[in-house]
């Protein structure tokens, strides 16, 4: 009789239904993966190359969301604007924060300059949202995703914090090399230019400081590219990031006029490991 209740539980593990979890950028749908492998099925609602900025939630997506039964949020007020009409397919979502633990940067302050430290807690409409391009933050989130996976199916506990142990053990031998290569780098050479301010976190945790092209999301007016082109050459500039979602039309102008190198990131991309290491690569040469 006992064999025939092992088994009888064997074969209900095996049919049991996967937990369905929804987010909303591609690179929290990639650490979710990682950590909920076969037992989790993910949701990204931003489709790769969409711009957060413009994204309006198509119906296709809501009706993938409508199937999650928990939603992971990151906490900075992004998805303020979509959780109406989230909540509005899928009334009984889960929501639960990934934020626990993040040291966060003031909007404000990542519109022209970042490595200044702000220190928040909690949602606030005005968080600097990019957290994930810090692997010192992915770290917490990837210890949040595991914790809320583990109190959320718990037959699955230790596959989760064993897949969480392997991510978190390779972010952090990724925030090595960060720190060893923009250590050897001479202290007036850790400053670079991106076009969206998306790298605030990455600026501020590993010691450079980020320069942005836009203005309060908008081109650049001559005489703020001028100002930028002065501020540049004082803090010997050699690398421009431009990235997919947004024009490459006034990285160019100022790569000319720095003698700089542009170069392409997508810190939106799934592949958010090998988005880094390219970002480590392009600052190490």
């Amino acid at each position: 009789m006992r064999l025939v209740f092992i088994v009888l539980a064997f074969c209900a593990s095996l049919f049991a239904a996967n937990l369905t979890v929804a987010v909303s950028l591609q690179p929290y749908s990639s650490v979710v993966k990682e950590i909920g492998g076969d037992q989790v099925d993910v949701v990204a609602m931003l489709p790769p190359g969409a711009d957060p900025h413009t994204f309006e939630p198509k119906p296709a997506s809501l009706k993938e969301f409508a199937k999650a039964s928990v939603y992971f949020s990151d906490g900075s007020g992004m998805d303020a604007a979509w959780l109406p009409r989230f909540k509005g397919v899928n009334k009984n979502v889960n929501v639960i924060s990934l934020s626990k633990g993040i040291a966060w940067i003031e909007e404000d302050e990542h519109h022209h300059e970042g490595g200044e430290e702000h220190h928040h807690h909690g949602d606030d409409d005005d968080l600097d949202p990019h957290l994930w391009t810090s692997p010192m933050q992915m770290m917490q989130v990837a210890e949040n995703v595991c914790e809320a996976l583990m109190s959320l199916d718990a037959d699955h506990k230790v596959l989760y914090r064993k897949r969480a142990n392997d991510l978190i053990f390779r972010l952090k031998k990724l925030d090595v090399e960060l720190r060893q290569t923009i250590n050897k780098l001479p202290a007036n050479s850790r400053t670079f230019i991106v076009f969206h301010p998306a790298y605030g976190y990455f600026a501020r945790d590993y010691g450079m400081k980020q320069l942005t092209v836009e203005v309060a999301g908008k081109e650049p007016k001559p005489r703020d590219l001028a100002n930028l082109i002065k501020t540049g050459k004082a803090n010997n500039v050699h690398i421009v990031f431009v990235q997919p979602q947004f024009s490459k039309r006034a990285a160019a102008t100022l790569a000319k006029e720095l003698d700089a190198r542009i170069l392409d990131t997508d810190p939106l991309s799934y592949d958010y490991e090998g988005n880094i290491r390219a970002l480590l690569k392009s600052i190490g040469q």
